[in-house]
């Protein structure tokens, strides 16, 4: 999400004293210079990424990323033992107080590895006996202040998808992936935890998806696309692979049961950016009217209608529209590398509302549903949107926006701000 950072600013001021009385300077005095203890930020836990891998029927294992500011490189492990305390907590399921196991999780160089920027943790969950799916809860404690950080992840130990036993893994090949697509020049693997080898299959769709309807969009149902399929390839797990045709890629053991596999995305080297016009002009639909999005779309030359679009929203103010490109093309970025699946993130419910309002200010999840609260301003009082999980073939994780027309007395302020400048990041 959003991320704070602080910074102190320390002035030192001297002077000199003088003795009125005689008109006459003081003696000098001499001063011990007092160094002021140099503010040290601390760590602090600002998101929680989670998957699992079943080891086999009795052991699951679980990967971490952990986006923690001001850590040094060099001393990071130290720093998170000194600054955290990590446990998790097996339940049946969300509002069900029992507990099925529980553990703390100790930083040691054997399961806790810095890379990217990011602090990677793994451990093992055992299977409870007749249990076949459990919430794990994990608690990230910071003891400075008390504050704790939260992780929520549903394990399916029957192991029913293909996603539950193999991972997409990219360069050293240690750690599975947090996320859905895989850039064309990157060397990825599809593989266990153990590496056994296993034929796969992987079918590639025409990734051709539209964008999500506006919250108020009660009676529009946009139609269902047939989605064709363009090649099969078949691989081993474990196996290096570089895939150099964009798409939807869909991973199967068998090529005549699709219900269990899983869908990632390959796309260009610059995702989850988009600095090419032609897909640049795509995501523009959420701050248009039903005419410029036509008029953006007719005109061949995208370059030449991002310009003429900007331009006539601001009255010609190239400055202004400078600024609302550089801050909505980032939002737009943040969307795609945090909700992207089997289409890009700015395509999704989530993807939508985030890049209009932005992180919300509290999420509440259930087996089921997701729902994004954002505070009360003095512009609009608290606004929530619920997202109920819908069955789907290339991943677990899709949402649909529930969408109301009351939703338009929220919505278009925001959307003007995007159109004058006057969003605040």
């Amino acid at each position: 999400m959003r991320k704070i950072l602080l910074y102190a600013l320390i002035l030192g001021l001297t002077g000199c004293a003088t003795n009125k009385k005689t008109n006459t300077k003081a003696p000098r005095e001499i001063k011990t210079a007092v160094n002021t203890p140099e503010v040290v930020a601390k760590p602090m836990v600002v998101a929680i990424k989670s998957r699992y891998i079943v080891k086999d029927s009795s052991t699951a294992k679980i990967f971490m990323e952990l986006d923690v500011e001001n850590l040094s490189r060099d001393k990071a492990l130290q720093q998170m033992k000194d600054s955290f305390r990590m446990s998790w907590l097996l339940q049946s399921d969300y509002g069900v107080r029992d507990r099925l196991a529980f553990s703390k999780i100790d930083f040691t160089e054997q399961n806790f590895l810095l890379r990217d920027d990011k602090i990677e943790v793994v451990f093992d969950v055992q299977r409870p006996k007749n249990v076949s799916k459990a919430l794990l809860l994990t608690e990230l404690f910071e003891l400075s202040t008390n504050k704790k950080s939260n992780n929520d992840l549903v394990i399916d130990f029957s192991a029913t998808r293909l996603s539950d036993r193999f991972g997409l893994y990219v360069g050293d090949f240690s750690r599975p992936l947090f996320r859905n697509y895989i850039n064309k020049n990157d060397t990825f693997q599809i593989r266990s935890v153990d590496n056994h080898v296993r034929d796969l299959y992987l079918i590639r769709y025409a990734n051709d998806f539209d964008p999500a309807q506006s919250p108020m969009a009660t009676t529009l149902k946009p139609a269902i696309k047939s989605l064709k399929q363009e090649e099969i390839v078949k691989i081993q797990s474990g196996t290096p692979l570089q895939l150099q045709n964009e798409g939807l890629y869909f991973a199967v053991e068998d090529t005549m049961n699709t219900k269990n596999g899983f869908g990632f995305l390959i796309v260009d080297n610059r995702f989850p950016k988009f600095t090419m016009p032609e897909k640049l002009v795509k995501p523009l639909i959420y701050m248009s009217t039903s005419q410029e999005t036509r008029t953006v779309s007719e005109n061949t030359d995208a370059k030449q209608a991002l310009d003429r679009y900007f331009l006539t929203i601001t009255g010609g103010n190239q400055a202004l529209s400078k600024k609302i490109i550089k801050t909505y093309f980032r939002r737009i970025e943040e969307a795609n590398r945090l909700f992207t699946s089997f289409k890009e993130g700015w395509k999704t419910d989530k993807g939508m509302v985030y890049i209009i309002l932005g992180p919300p200010n509290k999420v509440q999840r259930s087996r089921d549903r997701e729902v994004w609260m954002y505070a009360q301003s003095q512009n609009f009082s608290e606004i929530i949107f619920t997202f109920n999980k819908k069955p789907n073939q290339f991943t677990d994780n899709y949402y649909e926006l529930v969408r109301y027309p009351e939703y338009q007395a929220y919505w278009y302020p925001f959307v003007e701000a995007w159109r004058t400048g006057n969003v605040m990041e």
